[in-house]
This record gives structure tokens, sequence and C-alpha cells, in this order.
């Protein structure tokens, strides 16, 4: 490539009203996610205390912080153009399935237990010694 084609490529880059379109649309993601993060905050907030208070998690605060959690992940992808989706409100709210396979189960409670007899260390065999290397020569 010469280097005139070189700048008239990057004019026609510069010129894609498509581009700019995505940068505008871009700020406002930017906008809605540091909202979103501050309700992400809110529901930690919310759902520490609620497992303070009762031990046990709220159902609907789970899902819902599933879904912010999905929210954020789809807006990072737009941002980085790793995906052309464009998330809400552009796009479907997000569901509350987890984007990851597993997930943090509900831990039950923990039954009191008599504590486990103590068994004695094993003891190991000592080393054989290696044979001087004159040894192994005769």
């Amino acid at each position: 490539m010469t280097e005139q084609s070189k700048t008239e490529e990057i004019k026609e880059h510069v010129k894609d009203a498509g581009i700019w379109k995505r940068l505008l649309i871009m700020i406002l993601f930017a906008i809605l996610y540091s909202a979103a993060e501050v309700v992400i905050g809110v529901v930690v907030l919310f759902q520490f205390l609620t497992v303070l208070i009762t031990g046990a998690r709220n159902d609907k605060v789970l899902s819902f912080g599933a879904q912010l959690s999905s929210y954020a992940y789809q807006v990072f992808s737009y941002l980085t153009f790793n995906s052309e989706y464009q998330p809400y409100p552009m796009g479907d709210w997000p569901s509350d399935k987890p984007l990851a396979e597993k997930t943090v189960a509900a831990k039950p409670k923990a039954a009191a237990r008599k504590p486990a007899a103590r068994k004695a260390p094993a003891r190991k065999a000592a080393p054989k010694a290696a044979k001087p290397a004159a040894a192994k020569a005769e």
C-alpha cells in the first residue's frame, strides 16, 4: 500500500457515520454502567445485611444481582468491541441465569460435630543411604 492510499483509507474511516454513532451509544452505556455500579453496591450491602440478620440469602436479591452482573458483562463486551449486541435499553434486559456454570450453593447449617479422634502420624521409613561410587565400581 502506498502512503496516499493509507491516508485515503483513514479518511474514509473517520468520515464513517456508523463509528461516530457507536461512540455516542458507548458514552450512553458508560453512563448507564456507572448507575448500575451504584445499584450493585446497594444490592451487595443489602444482601450482606440480610445474611447477617437472618442467616439466609434473599432469593429475589440473588436474582437481581445475577441480572446486574450479566448486564455489566454485556456493557463491557460492547464497550470493548467484543460484541455488537447492544445491551438494555437498546436490547433486552438479561435473565438471571448465571454467566458461569458454578454458583455458590446455599450452605447448610453446620451440625454440632464431635471432635475426631487424633491418629498418630505415620512414620516414614528412613531413605536408604546411597552407596559410594567407589563401592559400586568394585
